[in-house]
């Protein structure tokens, strides 16, 4: 994830409350795949609550009331000034975040995660439903359950059509109006990826509309792309759900970031070859190791192990 420390450390402080009072079941589950989303969230958390810990009433000596020195300065040895640089700004991120609508206890939008390599059926209340691939990020309206955005990942959406109220599905710029259908859509890497299983949709990007109908996909990169549309056996959209990715003419270094989501491990492909181009399909059954050995095998090229993330490029000369 690349989210700003500030916003992170406002999560933690938004989590920190909401829970310290148990929570209901919902959040805690929630706050689990927020915790799993990142190590960094971990961490964050971990300074929020001991910067609460340290301003708790029972954690200060007790003083004169009119001997303000005789309070901070033993609490100040106790704890530091990283511990007090810690508390100090979780009490500022309270104060200018507490106003904001996603720190309300019972906010209109929320968000439903997944871990690498985790999936999740999630019902969008109105019959439709979303189903998730791993280090997939959607965020509902409880408001208006004929909305999602999707800020990373993959989904395939069943949708429940509606003529007098088309679903509508975001992605950064990018919206999806369902015209009664079944799609599958990536939003990962400066990508945004658009492939109809059943019926159609319509595609909107500032001025361009754009129908597709079942069996098409469009395919369109962040910063200035042109839109491309294409064919595709509907059988193979999708693909994650049924252990099998099919890839036409698509870069390395966009496979590698399929089969990380779908396998649950970090996977980066050697610069000299992210760009060479890819067709054929990758069964992802089984562990991690065996799928991507034989996936660079298939490529004339080895899958290395270093550290915790996996990395496939040319045989190393021996």
């Amino acid at each position: 994830m690349t989210e700003p420390v500030p916003q992170i450390l406002a999560e933690a402080v938004a989590w920190h409350l909401r829970l310290r009072d148990d929570g209901a079941a919902a959040d805690w589950e929630a706050f689990v795949l927020w915790l799993e989303a990142d190590q960094a969230h971990s961490a964050a958390y971990d300074d929020v609550a001991r910067a609460d810990a340290a301003l708790e009433p029972e954690a200060i000596p007790p003083a004169a009331a009119n001997d303000d020195r005789a309070v901070v300065e033993p609490a100040r040895r106790r704890f530091g000034a990283a511990g007090w640089a810690v508390a100090a700004l979780a009490a500022c991120l309270v104060l200018a975040f507490a106003a904001l609508p996603w720190l309300n206890p019972a906010p209109d939008r929320y968000e439903v995660a997944t871990a690498a390599g985790q999936r999740r059926i999630v019902p969008l209340g109105d019959g439709s439903t979303a189903a998730l691939n791993g280090a997939t990020r959607l965020i509902l309206d409880r408001a208006n359950p004929r909305f999602a955005e999707l800020a990373a990942g993959e989904a395939t959406f069943t949708i429940r059509h509606d003529d007098a109220d088309p679903f509508v599905v975001v992605a950064g710029d990018h919206r999806i109006h369902d015209v009664g259908t079944t799609f599958n859509l990536v939003h990962d890497g400066g990508r945004m990826t658009v492939e109809v299983i059943e019926g159609a949709v319509q595609y909107h990007r500032r001025a361009a509309v754009i129908p597709l109908t079942a069996g098409q996909m469009l395919a369109v990169h962040e910063e200035g792309g042109r839109a491309l549309v294409g064919r595709r056996d509907p059988g193979a959209m999708a693909g994650w759900r049924r252990g099998r990715l099919s890839f036409h003419d698509v870069p390395l270094d966009i496979v590698a970031r399929d089969l990380a989501r779908s396998l649950g491990v970090e996977l980066a492909v050697d610069r000299g070859v992210a760009d060479r181009p890819f067709t054929g399909s990758v069964p992802t059954a089984g562990s991690a190791q065996a799928v991507l050995t034989s996936f660079a095998v298939s490529l004339g090229m080895e899958a290395r192990l270093e550290g915790n993330a996996w990395r496939i490029g040319p045989r190393a000369q021996r």
